[in-house]
């Protein structure tokens, strides 16, 4: 696993020139594994034996229309997603982590920015989950303190 990251932004100018077919390939896929005889994503990965690293990237990516959001996934999800599944998504293995990660991600596309989730794919792992839950406590202490005031 390298710990150099890719151009997060040129992955998703990729993904945005595929053709309609091969983002609905993308979306399809129902585990990263899946991805390794889907066309596109060697389409979105041109030249290169996709990492582990790239299918987690992939398995996402289709479900981030907005390069950019300006929140964290863990401020996105304080008030939207219960506590409940932010939990489970960091006690699952793999590869039922990250198809619980994506399934949050499915159900706020429309808020999720590309580049604040993509890191944190990138480098998934036992450090990005405890990440995800304490960006989610905080921001959920923020909610409630506004709610105070």
């Amino acid at each position: 696993m390298t710990t150099q990251t890719p151009d997060f932004s040129g992955t998703h100018g990729r993904f945005d020139a595929l053709p309609p077919g091969g983002k609905a390939e993308l979306r399809r896929v129902s585990s990263p594994k899946e991805l390794r005889l889907t066309p596109a994503l060697y389409r979105l990965f041109p030249g290169a034996r996709p990492t582990e690293q790239q299918l987690r990237l992939a398995f996402v990516l289709p479900w981030c229309e907005r390069l950019r959001s300006g929140h964290g996934l863990g401020a996105l999800c304080a008030g939207k997603i219960a506590e409940e599944r932010i939990i489970q998504i960091a006690r699952a293995n793999f590869p039922d982590d990250l198809i619980q990660l994506r399934r949050v991600v499915m159900q706020l596309h429309a808020d999720v920015g590309w580049l604040e989730i993509a890191e944190t794919l990138w480098f998934w792992g036992r450090n990005a989950k405890r990440r995800l839950v304490e960006d989610f406590y905080i921001s959920l202490h923020k909610l409630d303190k506004e709610d105070k005031q």
